[in-house]
């Protein structure tokens, strides 16, 4: 999942690496099952889709973990299961959903979840304006190149799962 605005200059690096990603997926056997995706900002919606995956990564532009045009990976925490709350989700606040909180509600709501990882770039312009900036455009493969790493070295994990509510119906009851 790339995401970020393509109208606030080096923001939108996330999409237009899904994008690269996207035109590779026929040459790259590693992408041939993938489901890539991109899109101004993570959103609710995805949560079923998110829930459904073997692995996720995502991809975003990142204004304060380096320099411009450096790329960092990361693994992004599993949600802790816990059915007595929401994870902390606040309803009032989904223009802030990060890959954290996305994963969060696809627990919640569909009971499981991928691992997942998350691609940085450094940026360095994020005013309005279309097109990315020379080092941030030049990051682009090697952000892409993370991303299929990232797979690769995820594939054999296991998803998360919200545990089951305990009921009393199969155990011994004496009537």
């Amino acid at each position: 999942m790339g995401y970020g605005n393509p109208l606030r200059g080096d923001d939108g690096v996330g999409q237009e690496v899904a994008q690269v990603l996207w035109r590779q997926k026929g040459r790259q056997p590693l992408l041939s099952g993938a489901a890539i995706t991109w899109a101004h900002q993570l959103t609710p919606e995805m949560a079923l889709d998110l829930s459904r995956a073997g692995f996720a990564v995502f991809v975003d532009a990142a204004c304060d973990l380096g320099p411009a045009g450096s790329v960092t990976v990361r693994l992004v925490a599993p949600p802790v299961p816990d059915a007595s709350h929401a994870h902390g989700i606040r309803a009032s606040c989904w223009e802030d959903l990060g890959p954290e909180g996305l994963l969060a509600l696809a627990l919640e709501l569909y009971g499981s979840v991928p691992p997942a990882a998350l691609v940085t770039v450094g940026v360095s312009v994020t005013e309005f304006g279309d097109g990315l900036s020379p080092l941030v455009q030049a990051a682009v493969p090697r952000a892409a190149a993370a991303v299929r790493l990232a797979i690769a070295a995820g594939m054999g994990a296991h998803p998360a799962r919200r545990p089951r509510a305990e009921s009393g119906r199969g155990r011994g009851h004496n009537a």
